[in-house]
């Protein structure tokens, strides 16, 4: 195999693992939220799944109906802070 074929070779893998990095990130982030632009999560999916690269960034830009950070999980109380009411 000549030089030109294995830079190819190692062009194709790195735009794939790009486009399935991408795809994997943005259909965890529409699980995620609570709602998104059009409140059809199925129709955003589909979006991105039949649309490989631009899908994704479609969503990246027009889907999430807001940019601010998702709100955290509520925390785990320890068993010390427990009350003797929350053992009951």
């Amino acid at each position: 195999m000549t030089l030109e074929r294995w830079i190819l070779a190692f062009l194709i893998v790195v735009v794939a693992a790009i486009q399935y990095g991408l795809v994997i990130y943005t259909l965890r982030d529409l699980a995620r939220r609570p709602s998104v632009r059009g409140n059809n999560k199925v129709g955003w999916g589909l979006l991105i799944l039949a649309v490989p690269f631009i899908g994704a960034l479609i969503y990246g830009v027009m889907g999430p109906t807001s940019f601010l950070p998702r709100p955290n999980r509520p925390t785990r109380r320890s068993v010390a802070t427990l009350d003797e009411n929350d053992l009951r």
